[in-house]
């Protein structure tokens, strides 16, 4: 079975705000040496990933054809693709290699398809988390100070609501990817630090 791998585990510590130094720190630093548990401990499922290349062009009940479909049965969710095009469908029938399912997203060329286990769950979290992290950069090149003069903020018509929308889906995104690592007490812990020191910094907080 596949597992978390080094990479994801860094992007995990720095989404619940902990340091991204290896283990060779541990004697110098408050390193956490809990993180080499999770990574060999999410695990993928017993059913092996496979491929497709069925093209699906419009949301709705359609079949692809799996590269291999032993080990996948009827009432299965499984997870298509990835990035913005993953999504996550349960098999309505299988029939040799053909299964049906209904999908919300269109997919193409040769694209993942593996059965739903706690790395995909985990996988998709940080997926969304990059997602709204990329734009979240978008909008900070739009939102800002609207006049200097009165230091006027844009309103959440003029689109100053859409970070902060953007902000409170990251920020539950995370508490979700720190419950199911069981790393709730570890962010709750580093954003506290991290927000004693932007405080004691004098940081000024967007509104």
């Amino acid at each position: 079975m596949a597992t978390l791998t080094d990479d994801e585990l860094a992007r995990i510590k720095s989404e619940v705000f902990d340091n991204l130094l290896g283990l060779g720190a541990v004697p110098y630093f408050d390193v956490r040496t809990l993180y080499p548990v999770i990574r060999d401990n999410v695990e993928s499922s017993t059913v092996a990933a496979t491929t497709s290349t069925t093209s699906v062009t419009s949301p709705g009940a359609t079949s692809i054809t799996l590269a291999s479909a032993t080990g996948y049965v009827a009432g299965q969710r499984i997870v298509l693709d990835v990035d913005d095009a993953r999504e996550t469908v349960t098999i309505r029938s299988i029939s040799g290699s053909v299964v049906s399912v209904v999908c919300r997203k269109a997919h193409a060329g040769t694209y993942p398809v593996e059965v739903e286990s706690a790395l995909t769950l985990v996988r998709g979290y940080l997926s969304d988390l990059i997602t709204l992290e990329q734009r979240e950069r978008d909008l900070y090149t739009s939102a800002g100070v609207k006049r200097v003069d009165e230091i006027e903020f844009f309103g959440r018509s003029e689109g100053g609501d859409a970070l902060s929308r953007t902000q409170e889906t990251r920020n539950a995104l995370r508490a979700k990817l720190a419950s199911a690592l069981n790393l709730t007490r570890v962010m709750s812990e580093m954003k506290g630090r991290a927000d004693a020191a932007m405080g004691s910094s004098g940081a000024v907080e967007i509104y």
